[in-house]
């Protein structure tokens, strides 16, 4: 019990520090300050300094032995990189529910649902939502071409195709372009659903393309 109990705070604290960098709570670049998360989480620091080891090793976070942990800053030819490798998956993952004819439009509602719950969102102001939505919106394509291997790949670098997203909302949001959130989306289930494999890979590259300007 006492095992499961340390996995499952381990597991919360992953997630909390997870968020204040989506959130950006924790900025890229920015220093994680072990005080302020170890009193605001009530933790010790050994459970802190794990979770930020696992960070660390999904991508999200980069130590410097001397300065301590920072969020892991991206150049931009690395998140144009991210961006375009999570499409080439998704698009697999789409020929994928096409070929298996899972395209029709009753078994894509989870995705419909999620683009529906985009609608009328500010990105700029409800930061925390939005991430949310669109990391759901993205790992439930995945899953839905049920291809185990496919799926623990594209899980493997989740954590920085997150960072890459969140970067380019950013630059969005910088521009004045951030509407269209829930259209560019819905796009996306509607391109599924035509059984189009052309159109979906115009789709989905027209998608990460235009996700860092």
């Amino acid at each position: 019990m006492d095992q499961i109990r340390r996995t499952t705070l381990m597991d919360s604290v992953t997630e909390e520090l997870r968020n204040a960098i989506m959130n950006g709570e924790v900025k890229l670049g920015e220093r994680v300050n072990e005080n302020t998360f170890t009193s605001k989480l009530g933790i010790s620091r050994t459970t802190f300094r794990e979770a930020l080891r696992q960070l660390e090793q999904a991508g999200l976070l980069a130590r410097d032995p001397f300065r301590g942990t920072f969020v892991r800053e991206f150049s931009q030819e690395e998140i144009k990189d991210l961006n375009e490798l999570r499409g080439v998956l998704e698009i697999y993952a789409a020929e994928v529910i096409i070929r298996n004819g899972h395209n029709r439009k009753e078994l894509l509602l989870p995705l419909y649902e999620i683009a529906d719950q985009m609608e009328g969102i500010d990105p700029e102001q409800e930061a925390a939502q939005t991430n949310a939505l669109h990391i759901s919106f993205h790992r439930t394509l995945m899953e839905m071409a049920e291809k185990d291997l496919l799926f623990t790949f594209w899980n493997s670098l989740a954590q920085q195709f997150w960072i890459a997203m969140r970067v380019s909302q950013l630059a969005f949001i910088a521009q004045g372009e951030s509407d269209g959130f829930a259209e560019a989306h819905r796009e996306i289930v509607d391109a599924i659903a035509s059984g189009d494999e052309d159109q979906i890979r115009t789709i989905i590259r027209k998608h990460v393309s235009h996700s860092f300007a």
